[in-house]
């Protein structure tokens, strides 16, 4: 059998049904046994990036792995950012790149270019296989790697004479390798639920790993039984639904909610599940951790102390840890007296942020008050990088998870777009990518792929003609403005003519009574469709260095 045939035949075994791809003379010969496959799917991408991130958003949206497909040279290259930003938010994809026939190798070949050691850094584990008998065995190890443990991407480079070679392989043979993850030590469980009774105002904090667990039910449960605010950090957005009494919003600096942050401040232990304790979450550290109690639950030894020393660490799934915690609790548990927990929904209330604006230009806060109101609960919103990710993660309404899917850690523009195209095609559900004016033309071509494939992706531009986020930074930070400023992206540039150049419906918003008829209108397409909503261009976004110093603007 073919090498080629055989990785095909693996990854139908492990079960993948969806591949993002673009072929290419160094990835002919797996795309030649792909083609014979009934049970793999294939989406050709315009841009190699772009296979990464719809390959991410499937998995973000959907738990299940997908594959990115592509060549050797500058399209594996280009790989590197998605790979960055799946690794980064631990998203499993397999990633596999064509490469030169093995003697070519460190000899300058034409788009020979070593990625395995190009992409060590951010993957989990990358493999450039020359042994054609070992391609069967890497991709065993490849899958169990983006799996288990913290999950995350892993890259295959395959050269052409690898894929093009013979071997003795059996499918029936081959069974995908199973794995057990850490179950919590009890004495552990027993000390935390401890720390738990002791604690005035103890807060259970909702990390995306809890998420990736599927642990959200179990963590409410668990915060509900101890009579525990919940906040979210901004991986776990949707873990508890919005109207619950305990629902205290998201923490944290940027992406953080007045409620959030008044509820962790007012915290003498925090009990974290799933969570990684970075930057835009704590702010400055000494504010953070103030003299607030830790426990810190992760699958990932290295990530417990990583960023400080909790009081009680705890290596376990979080599922798992989840269920302990819950068991112990109903045993030996006490509800806490927190300050703050009768007045949760009052506080929603009160300290959410004004989005009702009516004025003209548009205040970006109205647009998202109008998504809030237009999209059902089982919408699929993404959302890369700026000044409209923050809005977004402050003030969009999610009720459920695996329904907001943002590049957290790497904060990418450009991933919008082929992440809901992905994120669709993994659930059949409508998605909407919020962007920028600016962030809208990283990979824009990918609306052409939502057009061919029929894929319904909306996405809704806040147009505030600026780098808005790099813009805030110089005039706070510095005191100055420099290059920043783009009006004529409200002007001269027509996004309406860019979609309907891709086969999609376009349209310009200028009034803030408009948007829920325009998207209306976008959605009865039925096709892809840009609402490009013209902005107050000086509009600034609610952030600061410290949980106490936020600054917030209303206009």
């Amino acid at each position: 059998m073919k090498v080629a045939e055989a990785i095909v035949k693996i990854w139908e075994k492990e079960g993948v049904d969806t591949i993002y791809g673009i072929p290419g003379a160094g990835i002919n010969g797996v795309y030649k046994y792909l083609e014979r496959s009934t049970a793999l799917k294939h989406f050709c991408h315009r841009h190699e990036e772009a296979c990464v991130h719809a390959a991410g958003g499937h998995f973000r949206a959907s738990g299940k792995l997908a594959l990115a497909m592509c060549t050797s040279g500058p399209g594996a290259t280009n790989f590197v950012t998605g790979l960055y930003s799946c690794n980064i938010d631990s998203i499993p994809v397999i990633a596999v790149t064509g490469q030169a026939v093995t003697s070519q190798l460190g000899k300058d070949a034409f788009q020979c270019v070593d990625i395995a050691k190009i992409c060590a850094p951010i993957v989990k584990k990358a493999w450039c296989v020359t042994n054609p008998a070992k391609v069967t065995e890497v991709f065993a190890e490849a899958f169990l790697t983006a799996r288990v443990g913290k999950p995350g991407p892993v890259l295959v480079d395959l050269p052409l004479d690898a894929q093009n070679a013979d071997i003795e392989f059996d499918i029936a043979k081959y069974a995908p390798r199973t794995f057990i993850t850490p179950t919590p030590k009890a004495e552990d469980i027993v000390k935390a639920i401890a720390m738990v009774n002791e604690a005035k105002n103890p807060v259970l904090l909702m990390g995306g790993g809890a998420l990736l667990a599927g642990a959200e039910k179990e963590c409410v449960a668990l915060a509900e039984l101890l009579n525990m605010p919940v906040i979210t950090t901004y991986m776990a957005k949707g873990g508890v639904p919005i109207s619950h009494p305990l629902n205290a919003g998201h923490c944290g600096i940027q992406v953080g909610q007045p409620i959030g942050n008044k509820v962790f401040l007012d915290s003498d232990l925090v009990l974290g599940i799933g969570c990684r304790f970075t930057d835009r979450h704590t702010g400055a550290l000494d504010v953070y951790r103030g003299k607030r109690k830790f426990i810190h639950v992760n699958i990932e030894a290295s990530e417990i102390g990583k960023i400080f020393q909790p009081d009680l660490g705890i290596l376990a799934d979080a599922k798992k840890a989840a269920e302990a915690l819950l068991l112990e609790a109903r045993k030996n548990g006490k509800k806490s007296a927190h300050v703050d927990v009768a007045n949760l929904p009052r506080l929603r209330k009160e300290l959410a942020r004004k989005v009702d604006y009516g004025a003209k230009p548009i205040n970006p806060h109205r647009v998202f008050a109008e998504l809030n109101k237009f999209f059902d609960s089982e919408t699929l919103f993404t959302t890369g990088c700026g000044i409209t990710q923050i809005w977004s993660g402050q003030l969009q309404d999610i009720d459920k998870p695996r329904r907001y899917l943002p590049s957290g850690g790497a904060g990418c523009l450009g991933y919008d777009i082929p992440a809901a195209f992905g994120a669709s095609v993994a659930t059949g559900k409508q998605s909407v990518a919020v962007m920028g004016d600016f962030g809208f033309t990283f990979h824009v071509q990918e609306l052409a792929v939502c057009a061919v494939n029929k894929i319904p992706v909306i996405v809704v531009i806040v147009n505030n003609a600026y780098l808005g986020l790099i813009r805030q930074n110089q005039k706070y930070a510095y005191g100055y403005e420099c290059d920043v400023a783009m009006p004529e992206n409200q002007d001269a540039i027509d996004y309406v003519k860019v979609a309907e150049g891709f086969a999609c419906y376009g349209e310009r918003v200028f009034e803030p009574d408009d948007i829920p008829a325009a998207l209306e209108r976008a959605v009865r397409s039925g096709k892809p469709a840009v609402i490009d909503i013209v902005c107050d261009p000086n509009v600034d976004c609610s952030m600061g260095a410290a949980l106490n110093n936020v600054k917030e603007f209303v206009y």
